[in-house]
């Protein structure tokens, strides 16, 4: 009988010692679990901030692609502008300003073309800005079109002349004003993008 109870005690003790083994190794398991889920959590949130951070700086490289393909368009399309401009100095000729007017007219619409660009890359003030640039790029090519137009049939008053270089003067300044106002708002444009990137890295 003793015996009997020995082996009964010993089978319940085992038993229990399994069980708790069991539980254990249970609890053990999914706290491995729980740990390699949370792990697995922070990996994906550390590549789907790192992807953020290389969006963000493709984001700006495009950007910065644009406004300068912008600037180096308006610029080009004020030095065809000039020479268009340095015909008004001298007698008409009808060879070099169809030259020069071609080569004016196709800078400036490449100035407006990279104003497109500007406008999809953004952002908002910045595509206003850009558009404002092309704009005031494209009003600076019409007063020595206008001049030469009208120094073609003849010569030309006093008045004319001064009306010419008030409008050029004019169209000029509004060039400046409008660079101006496009080039500070680029720059911040292009440093919040990366002051976005620094903060999640």
């Amino acid at each position: 009988m003793t015996t009997a109870i020995a082996i009964v005690g010993t089978l319940l003790g085992s038993a229990l010692t399994a069980f708790v083994t069991a539980r254990t190794e249970r609890r053990k398991n999914e706290a491995l679990e729980r740990q390699q889920i949370r792990q697995e959590a922070a990996q994906d949130r550390t590549a789907l901030r790192e992807l953020r951070v290389e969006h963000q700086k493709w984001r700006r490289d495009r950007r910065q692609a644009a406004y300068k393909t912008l600037m180096d368009a308006a610029h080009e399309a004020q030095g065809a502008i000039w020479q268009l401009s340095r015909l008004t100095l001298e007698p008409y000729d009808q060879h070099r300003y169809d030259t020069w007017r071609g080569a004016a007219i196709d800078a400036v619409r490449a100035t407006r073309q990279a104003a497109n660009t500007v406008e999809l890359e953004g952002p908002a003030a910045v595509a206003q800005a850009g558009a404002e640039y092309a704009e005031a790029i494209d009003q600076h090519i019409h007063p020595p079109i206008q001049y030469l137009m009208e120094l073609s049939r003849g010569p030309l008053t006093g008045e004319q002349k001064d009306r010419y270089r008030s409008s050029a003067a004019e169209t000029g300044l509004h060039v400046d004003d409008t660079q101006r106002r496009f080039v500070p708002l680029a720059r911040a444009a292009l440093d919040e993008l990366m002051d976005e990137a620094d903060q999640r890295t």
